[in-house]
């Protein structure tokens, strides 16, 4: 074999290790370079969804709390008017022994049921 030849094959086998080295180290540094943009990426996504949950824990705490406080007012309302009815039917007299049953107190009632009603609005009102 003639040395030239044998410094061709040399020359061909070093840029053949060359390219593949050049190669190898882009391929290396580039995947670590789209492996640390992914990362970012999802540290940024992982924190915007604890963000997110945050608010809506937030949101759903502040509707729990409306909603009680608006069914305890309406409970109230709902007890002072069955009170109050209850308390109109028995301020009627019991009607003597084989006397015609008395008449409903109609006007204590409907004064109680708009009271009642004027409550309800007040507090619905006052319900943010």
């Amino acid at each position: 074999m003639s040395p030239r030849l044998i410094l061709i094959v040399a020359a061909v086998l070093a840029i053949l290790a060359a390219t593949y080295g050049v190669y190898h180290h882009g391929e290396t540094a580039g995947s670590a370079k789209v492996e640390a943009k992914t990362e970012h990426r999802h540290t940024a996504a992982v924190a915007d969804a604890r963000t997110d949950e945050r608010a809506a824990k937030d949101a759903a705490a502040s509707i729990a709390k409306h909603v009680a406080r608006a069914d305890d007012l309406s409970t109230a309302a709902l007890q002072t008017t069955i009170k109050d009815l209850r308390d109109a039917l028995d301020a009627v007299p019991p009607a003597p022994a084989g006397a015609p049953v008395p008449a409903a107190p109609v006007d204590g009632l409907r004064d109680s049921l708009n009271a009642g009603i004027a409550r309800a609005n007040r507090a619905a009102d006052a319900v943010p």
